[in-house]
């Protein structure tokens, strides 16, 4: 399996934009083939919680969102995993999907970890493709007891959209070696599961998400790495354990 992390650079909320520079950043990927492309957390609007953001941006699974990437993941012949907001039967949930090389749906992952206005996912779903067995968590639920419980650790490989940021400075690069690169590769170590973490990289807003990207094996070791504080996408393929390219 060849898979490509983006940590995308978006502007909270300016959707239209976000779309055409997920489009680029396929075209530039493209030479490298990739078979799965993984995107952060709420990958086309930003990590929003108030409820006038939540309202205006959720939409339903399927949705207009879930199609155009349908289309993306055919023209680009990719298995595509993604976060967005999804409104349904008047809850709103953080959630993430899994398409395949037709864009259909996979896997539908509501965030577990999570708070109002949002509602708890409850469940943790495995999927068996020809790039292997994939599970989807999104961010806190990486180190959530009930979300972790469920893993089959067994999988292949564990996706984990994220849109984090730090308070008061974020980028913060001496923070992210310093303390908190080690708490991923920890809670890689504990649930023992090939894990690749992509996060946004946001701009025009305070405490933004500070990009960046991982592949972790199972034991907690650092495979390849996209820069803290860049949207460098990253490049690996599991099944030779190459080593990365970063564009």
């Amino acid at each position: 399996m060849r898979l490509c992390l983006i940590p995308l650079k978006i502007t909270p909320r300016d959707v239209a934009a976000n779309l055409a520079e997920l489009e680029r950043r396929l075209r530039e990927v493209a030479p490298y083939r990739p078979d799965l492309v993984c995107l952060p957390e709420c990958a086309f609007t930003g990590y929003l919680y108030e409820d006038a953001d939540v309202t205006r941006f959720a939409e339903p699974i399927p949705g207009p969102t879930t199609e155009r990437m349908g289309t993306l993941a055919r023209e680009h012949k990719i298995f595509l995993c993604f976060g967005l907001l999804e409104v349904s039967d008047k809850n709103f949930f953080n959630s993430a999907v899994l398409l395949d090389r037709h864009g259909k749906i996979l896997l539908h992952h509501r965030k577990i970890c999570e708070h109002p206005p949002f509602t708890n996912g409850t469940t943790v779903h495995t999927i068996k493709t020809e790039l292997g067995s994939l599970s989807v968590l999104i961010c806190g639920d990486l180190f959530d007891e009930d979300a972790i419980s469920q893993l089959d650790r067994s999988i292949d490989l564990l996706l984990v959209p994220m849109a984090r940021s730090f308070d008061k400075r974020s980028p913060d690069i001496e923070r992210w070696l310093r303390e908190e690169r080690q708490v991923y590769l920890d809670g890689v170590k504990a649930v023992s599961i090939m894990t690749a973490i992509v996060n946004a990289l946001e701009v025009a807003e305070e405490d933004v998400s500070f990009g960046g990207a991982l592949i972790v094996d199972r034991d907690g070791r650092l495979l390849a790495e996209s820069l803290h504080g860049t949207d460098e996408a990253l490049v690996y393929d599991l099944a030779k354990a190459s080593k990365s390219s970063m564009l």
